[in-house]
């Protein structure tokens, strides 16, 4: 029988202050931590513990100690509470779907200097067998959560080795041919107010969500299969052009 491990390591280290005490308490058991300067390192020898168990008492205490302050884990814990027996004295939390890596995002989208938090995971296996050997990199944002694997990296070499350069190019198989821009959007609001100025309204009275509605009625009210239409045509002319021009070549 073999055994799977994947030891993982995050960075940087986390300051205390960043985190409520609710999410010191989740991390410090999904993660083994230590003291670094006024933070806490956080690795896993062996894996990830996603499926954690807290005494429910504590995780009460730790929830009315972080007061108002949103993040996903308080989000998490409340609804696992919630679905509790009157007699439970442990909180078993399933990570499988609400991943860690969400605890860690709450954390940096509050911290005025953490830009971003990553995870490094090492695949091994106490057996040689090809499916227990890789990595995996984890890049945490404000606004994003990406994961790069071993697996993907390959992938990417095989559509070089297949297609060449064009093999990643982004947009492989389909193309976005125009993204409209809120911070356009934004700008074309100010030369309308300086060259019409609707009465009843001043610029300050457009807000960023009236922007952002904005595009989404426009988008939902446009129809541009004609122009798609066109463009598919154009392409492919395009394509034969290139075909041809490399066939003379070749003669």
């Amino acid at each position: 029988m073999a055994d799977y491990f994947s030891p993982t390591v995050i960075q940087p280290t986390i300051p205390l202050g960043a985190m409520t005490p609710l999410e010191r308490l989740l991390l410090s058991h999904i993660f083994t931590c230590e003291p670094d300067g006024d933070g806490l390192y956080f690795y896993a020898e062996q894996g990830v513990s996603d499926m954690p168990a807290f005494p429910i008492d504590a995780v009460r205490a730790a929830l009315e100690e972080s007061g108002e302050t949103e993040s996903i884990a308080a989000d998490v814990v409340r609804e696992a509470l919630a679905n509790l027996d009157d007699d439970d004295a442990i909180l078993h939390l399933d990570l499988t779907e609400s991943h860690w890596e969400t605890f860690f995002q709450s954390v940096v989208r509050r911290h005025p200097t953490l830009a971003y938090v990553s995870a490094l995971s090492a695949w091994t296996c106490t057996k040689m067998r090809p499916d227990g050997f890789g990595g995996m990199a984890i890049l945490i944002t404000a606004d994003d959560i990406m994961a790069r694997s071993t697996e993907s990296m390959l992938d990417e070499m095989l559509g070089i080795a297949e297609y060449g350069p064009l093999g990643v190019e982004p947009g492989l198989g389909s193309h976005v041919l125009l993204s409209l821009c809120e911070e356009h959007i934004q700008a074309t609001v100010a030369v309308i107010f300086e060259s019409e100025a609707p009465g009843g309204v001043t610029l300050a009275d457009v807000t960023a969500n009236d922007i952002r509605q904005g595009a989404l009625d426009l988008k939902a009210s446009l129809d541009l299969s004609h122009q798609e239409s066109d463009a598919a045509f154009r392409a492919a002319c395009r394509a034969i052009q290139i075909a041809a021009d490399r066939t003379k070549e070749g003669r």
